[in-house]
């Protein structure tokens, strides 16, 4: 996966640094395979708490990150810097705590970690500080069951890290759960006439305003093409508890090809405890030249601060050889924090009829582990 990424870095520095909003990617870009790999290593980091030590994060006496500017000028700051961290390790970083806090902490030090050193090199020398650069995401950790397939289990991560250095413009993903429609929570709704969407993604998301509408990718995606898209997305407040969201995007895949995607929500707040949406996606691709399409309608009820509760009842398909449905599912989907703020628990019973299997009715259950980072 490395060497991919590798590969990846080198496609963009050819043919990005000759762009004056990314010229100042030049030397980052030359450093990156480390914080690639520190970063992915981070996923891991529950296998090795110790793997950090030596990690390059200045750490304050009492326990909190210090953000700095970096210069390559200043040796002094790199000396002291390095001092700082050999006095320092993650274990007093976390200091003396649960093993289950023990756990998120090294986690989080790792990911922080890394995220604070990609951004200090794209710092230039007149510019003050470091600003908080940190990483945002979830793991979940999933059993799905159902009558005929006792064998479904599921992993899904995703991390976006945003980098103040470049006016949060630029931004990393590495995910296997993309905002795609194929992004189904049951593991079994996932249309196999898409291909591998479980596949990770690592890529760049570009923005020419931090608030902008507009969004540019380049990376790795459904089982290793390279691909691109621009994709344009917003939303209209119809009332004051009614809004209709969109989003239409052009993609280009190595294999897949060309490809056209749109998709809109109907969505309504009933009060501060409910609200549904109704939501239709279609996408094109030219490779195959057909159509998928899906029609979904959620009903999500709060429960308290900490319980929720969402219904779903959703059906797509192709329109070759006729507009015809591939799949249909139901499903409950209880979701409650226990223990810890970042901590998560889901228990979704469903039922699905797919066409593969002659739409046989299909009853299964999801039991899902779900951690949050950051906490806060």
């Amino acid at each position: 996966m490395l060497f991919t990424v590798n590969n990846l870095l080198r496609v963009l520095a050819i043919n990005y640094c000759s762009n004056p909003c990314i010229a100042r990617f030049r030397e980052p870009l030359s450093k990156a395979k480390s914080a690639f790999f520190g970063l992915s290593t981070s996923l891991l980091f529950c296998l090795n708490t110790q793997a950090w030590a030596n990690d390059s994060l200045t750490i304050s006496g009492n326990g909190e990150p210090v953000q700095q500017a970096a210069s390559s000028l200043d040796t002094q700051n790199t000396a002291n810097k390095q001092e700082k961290v050999a006095q320092h390790s993650p274990i007093n970083y976390c200091f003396e705590q649960a093993w289950l806090d023990d756990w998120y902490c090294h986690f989080n030090y790792g990911l922080e970690a890394s995220v604070h050193e990609i951004n200090t090199w794209f710092i230039q020398d007149n510019e003050a500080s470091n600003s908080a650069a940190r990483a945002s995401g979830r793991l979940r950790f999933g059993w799905e069951p159902r009558s005929g397939d006792l064998n479904q289990f599921d992993f899904r991560f995703k991390v976006k890290v945003k980098l103040p250095a470049l006016q949060n413009r630029l931004e990393l993903l590495l995910s296997d759960d993309e905002e795609d429609v194929n992004q189904q929570a049951v593991k079994a709704a996932r249309s196999a006439q898409l291909g591998n969407d479980d596949s990770p993604t690592v890529a760049l998301q570009f923005k020419d305003k931090s608030d902008s509408k507009i969004a540019y990718r380049l990376g790795l995606g459904r089982g290793s093409q390279v691909y691109a898209r621009a994709r344009y997305k917003d939303a209209i407040d119809l009332s004051e508890k009614s809004k209709f969201s969109y989003f239409a995007e052009v993609n280009y895949y190595s294999d897949d090809q060309i490809g056209v995607e749109v998709e809109g929500a109907y969505s309504v707040n009933i009060d501060k405890n409910q609200a549904y949406e109704f939501e239709n996606t279609f996408r094109y691709r030219d490779k195959t030249e057909d159509m998928f399409w899906r029609h979904q309608f959620q009903y999500l009820y709060l429960q308290d601060a900490k319980r929720s509760y969402l219904f779903t009842a959703m059906i797509d398909g192709l329109n070759k050889p006729t507009y015809r449905a591939e799949q249909v599912l139901f499903s409950m989907r209880y979701k409650q924090n226990v223990l810890r703020p970042w901590l998560f628990i889901e228990l979704e019973p469903y039922v699905i009829w797919l066409r593969e299997e002659d739409f046989r009715t299909s009853y299964g259950v999801a039991l899902r582990t779900e951690i949050h980072f950051p906490n806060n």
